[in-house]
């Protein structure tokens, strides 16, 4: 409570000031999976906001808990680093992915935008970018494994269904199949690199993202197969 002078001058007029009354910490006690589920997701946060070079002792104290009782769920760091990667990276994978771009009932373009705008859903966190761009400079195992994942379940695929599409030669040796790899990975990583100019570069991005997937889309098909068709029609 406090006084404030009336503005005509009279008696000071009192001011009540709403204090909430500031109840003693509960620690409430949490089932074992809730206290692990606790953790995973606590521990995406930080990471995403600090690298994965930060310490599991910063983490126990974000959490509130001590940091032997961190150790009881995961052992070490690269455990918990390891299920972190489980959690945004192998959980969130949509199976269905494969599935719409090799069903050949729908032309490609549309497979492509179909698959490209729900895997945006998917990658297009800031949490994702982030402990992915991380991952890259201190923990490269985890871009290895999913972007290996990544090149043999979607970039092989599209290359094999741009192919059969617009009647392009089989890559006749390593060098023809990592040429038409790169194409597809320059289409697909420029939709990442939207997440990347987002939450890393804090830049604006297109408001429509299906549209601007679209885009991506038919520029690709509308220059890479004539490019891959050019190149191999020289074969002796």
């Amino acid at each position: 409570m406090k006084n404030k002078t009336n503005v005509d001058g009279g008696q000071p007029m009192t001011t009540v000031v709403a204090v909430e009354a500031v109840a003693p910490s509960v620690r409430r006690r949490l089932a074992p999976e809730d206290r692990e589920h606790l953790i995973v997701q606590k521990a995406i946060a930080f990471f995403a906001n600090h690298g994965f070079e930060a310490s599991t002792r910063d983490l126990a104290k974000e959490l509130e808990i001590t940091q032997s009782l961190l150790y009881r769920y995961f052992p070490t760091k690269d455990a918990l680093v390891e299920r972190v990667y489980e959690e945004i990276f192998v959980r969130r994978w949509n199976p269905e992915w494969e599935e719409w771009l090799a069903d050949r009932s729908m032309v490609l373009g549309d497979r492509l935008k179909k698959y490209l705008q729900d895997y945006a859903r998917f990658i297009l966190r800031s949490e994702w970018v982030r402990i992915f761009m991380f991952a890259g400079l201190t923990r490269g195992g985890i871009n290895q494994k999913y972007l290996s994942r990544l090149r043999e379940r979607h970039f092989k695929v599209i290359a094999r269904e741009m192919r059969h599409s617009f009647s392009i030669p089989d890559p006749a040796n390593a060098q023809e199949e990592e040429d038409e790899l790169e194409l597809v990975w320059a289409m697909h990583s420029s939709v990442f690199y939207i997440g990347v100019r987002k939450w890393v570069y804090e830049q604006p991005v297109p408001k429509n993202l299906e549209r601007a997937i679209a885009f991506r889309v038919d520029a690709f098909l509308g220059g890479t197969p004539a490019v891959l068709k050019e190149s191999r029609s020289g074969r002796t």
